[in-house]
């Protein structure tokens, strides 16, 4: 009989109960069961989801139908993996001949195919009209498999324990290379980290049993849940956790185990975490972090170069001489500007609109006039343009310029060193590159959401002697990815100078006094809205009248506004957002297809979601629309900063979308003359996704929603408080 594993009953060392439903088409089909069986009657362990053949009497109970499993197998219901694994490695056979080698061989494929003498049978069905092409075909087909051995039997194998990704097979076989199968039978957890836990655990406990392990004791196992939960730590931003809450996230997710020392101690001894102080710490981010801060202990020390070091008093004078008097630095940006001169590694932090970025311009003017060179980046696109124009010099990513880094290194070995070696081509491209001298001021941009991984790849780069000033606001956002850097680093203030004085809102808008007390945790005493006008006001409305009151806002406050909102989907989401305000805004008016259902009228208001240097486009850029030519399916858009339009078309339509609303992350580094914040229950709303929103406003702020989830936002600590890391500036 043939049984699909809806639930298990019971699991031990020496059998499993499970329940299910018969398949086939006799009359007992459908009807519920539980088998019973051992594990040296069983060719496996059964899992939800399986399907599986079973030797034995069905007995009718006061329980319903029960089985005692003579002999048990679990069957493949799918040889979905073996097909695609033949249709993409063998050109010309494709998917529909793929699926005939399934239907003439089915669970015997993989046999099939590693067997040279099958090769006209394979051939045959392959495509029986054209026996030539098929004979070709199934030559390539044996090859192929034969050629990729390991990686064919890893197919198999995996197939058998249920999982069907392709990607996961790729990657483990190159992780693991030709003795993959062999390797992971005898620990099947060294896939956490491609399959998640739910996957992953049922197999391999599984595999444990049928090898007479018993998996709620098993270092395996246990490692491998250690590895699972740094995994997760580092996906939330963590580099490291407290013992007592990694040891509780380990018992959660093994269940009945050994006392939470003994987990701890068996993780600690196979490498699975880190042990530093009261900390547990993700064991490659604890290389990052421990190598970063070795590397910028090592730059502060300084070296020989250009300028000459002074003293911040010296630099005072000399910026005295050199200043514009038509606009002049403020005290505090005077102050700024001659301590980040005067040593090799700084930070200017600020909140937004206190002038950090005229600060950088006037710090890089003083810099190449002591002969030094300026290195200007920034994590996103649309900053580093930014950047660019605030300063008059180019400014690149963070990503384009370790890749520019990269390449340089490669042409320098092709030429020898020799500058003045190589062809015109490799010299001329050799003075596009970016390069980091002893005489570089390297100024990173935005650096509170500039990740552990990104710094340290930049950082190492960079030769004794010169300057590295991070800039930011640690109010705001932290990185996406994993680790803490610049908040580490701003916390000392013998590296740290800070501008106050805000120059982009006027304090009269109220604005900048709301967004201190936000930063502060405290709940700003907001009036009620009452309509277009500078300052920031608050509208009450509940969650389901959230949609409305926004398009509200919106109609009343026009081209002006920005809707700022914590998540893509829901009615105050930004997909139905846009999509509400496009149509609204532009009716029946002609229209350029985009992707995802979008459509481009005259006026839109557009996001561009990727840097592309060929147009002079960066992710995240703002523009609007200013025509449309359905018929070429093109789109001309004027971009932020702009003078010309663009013509887009073609792929170039796939990062265009609509920009009535946008994600808080969106739109760090830019600003709007007003800004709509609908405030609702969300994992991202706190104090400082609230501060960020804020202060993207120029000259009014309207947040909508209840007051009592603002407050709860404005009272949750700021992400950058809450996240874990392991790294130690101060000691």
């Amino acid at each position: 009989m043939r049984v699909a594993v809806d639930s298990i009953v019971s699991e031990r060392p020496f059998g499993v109960i499970f329940a299910g439903r018969l398949l086939g088409r006799d009359p007992t089909a459908g009807r519920r069961l539980r088998v019973r069986g051992t594990f040296d009657r069983l060719l496996g362990v059964p899992s939800v989801g399986d399907t599986w053949e079973i030797a034995g009497v069905a007995v009718e109970t006061s329980g319903g139908l029960q089985v005692e499993a003579t002999a048990g197998r679990r069957l493949l219901p799918s040889g979905r993996m073996i097909v695609r694994f033949v249709a993409e490695h063998v050109p010309g056979i494709g998917q529909m001949r793929a699926d005939r080698l399934w239907q003439t061989f089915g669970a015997n494929l993989a046999e099939v195919l590693a067997d040279d003498g099958a090769v006209d049978d394979i051939a045959a069905a392959l495509d029986p009209e054209r026996p030539v092409l098929a004979h070709r075909l199934a030559l390539m087909a044996v090859s192929a498999w034969r050629d990729a051995a390991g990686e064919a039997a890893l197919v198999d194998w995996l197939a058998q324990q249920g999982v069907d990704d392709l990607k996961v097979v790729r990657r483990l076989h190159r992780i693991l290379g030709e003795a993959a199968v062999e390797r992971l039978a005898a620990n099947p957890y060294s896939m956490v980290p491609l399959l998640s836990w739910g996957r992953l655990d049922p197999i391999g406990r599984r595999l444990l049993i049928e090898q007479g392990r018993d998996p709620r004791s098993d270092a395996s196992r246990i490692t491998g849940a250690a590895d699972e939960i740094v995994k997760r730590m580092l996906r939330r931003g963590d580099t490291a956790s407290s013992a007592e809450r990694f040891a509780g996230e380990m018992v959660r997710l093994l269940g009945p185990a050994p006392a939470s020392t003994v987990l701890l101690d068996i993780a600690r001894r196979n490498g699975a975490v880190v042990e530093k102080g009261d900390l547990l710490r993700a064991p490659g981010a604890a290389a990052i972090e421990d190598g970063l801060v070795q590397v910028l202990k090592a730059f502060q020390v300084g070296g020989e170069g250009l300028p000459a070091p002074r003293s911040a008093s010296g630099w005072s004078d000399f910026i005295s001489q050199a200043e514009d008097a038509s606009r002049p630095l403020s005290s505090d940006q005077r102050a700024a500007v001659a301590a980040i001169l005067s040593r090799p590694l700084s930070c200017l932090a600020g909140g937004a609109g206190t002038g950090k970025t005229y600060a950088c311009r006037v710090l890089c003017d003083l810099w190449a006039r002591q002969g030094g060179d300026v290195v200007l980046c920034a994590l996103a696109g649309k900053a580093a343009l930014r950047l660019s124009r605030s300063t008059g010099r180019l400014a690149r990513t963070l990503a384009r310029t370790l890749a520019e880094l990269a390449e340089r290194d490669e042409l320098e070995e092709e030429v020898g060193g020799d500058e003045d070696g190589g062809t015109p081509k490799q010299r001329a491209r050799l003075q596009e590159l970016c390069r980091l001298t002893s005489r570089t001021l390297l100024v990173i941009d935005e650096a509170s959401m500039v990740d552990l991984p990104t710094v340290m790849a930049i950082a190492r780069r960079m030769p004794l002697g010169g300057r590295i000033l991070f800039v930011g606001d640690e109010a705001q956002l932290p990185p996406v990815g994993f680790g803490l850097v610049y908040h580490r680093l701003v916390e000392d203030d013998a590296i740290a100078s800070r501008l106050h004085e805000i120059h982009r809102q006027a304090e009269v808008t109220g604005i900048p006094a709301a967004a201190a007390a936000v930063r502060e945790g405290r709940v700003p005493d907001l009036r009620a809205y009452r309509g277009k006008a500078d300052g920031i006001y608050f509208m009450d409305a509940a969650e389901a009248e959230l949609a409305g009151a926004v398009d509200g806002l919106c109609d009343e406050l026009g081209d002006e506004a920005l809707v700022v909102t914590s998540t893509r989907d829901g009615p105050a989401g930004v997909g139905e957002v846009n999509e509400r305000r496009h149509a609204a805004i532009h009716g029946l008016a002609p229209t350029t297809r985009g992707f995802f259902g979008l459509r481009f009228a005259v006026g839109d208001s557009v996001i561009y979601g990727r840097n592309d240097y060929r147009l002079g486009l960066f992710n995240g850029l703002f523009g609007r629309v200013v025509g449309v030519t359905p018929e070429e399916r093109t789109v001309d858009v004027v971009f932020d900063g702009d003078a010309d339009r663009k013509t887009l078309g073609g792929e170039e339509l796939l990062f265009l979308d609509h920009a009535y609303a946008v994600t808080c992350h969106k739109c760090q580094g830019s600003s709007a003359p007003r800004i709509v914040v609908p405030i609702y229950p969300s994992r991202l709303l706190d104090r400082s996704w609230v501060y960020t929103a804020i202060t993207r406003a120029e000259r009014q702020v309207v947040l909508v929603g209840r007051r009592s989830v603002f407050a709860e936002a404005v009272a949750r600590p700021p992400a950058s408080e809450v996240r874990r890391s392991g790294m130690r500036w101060l000691v």
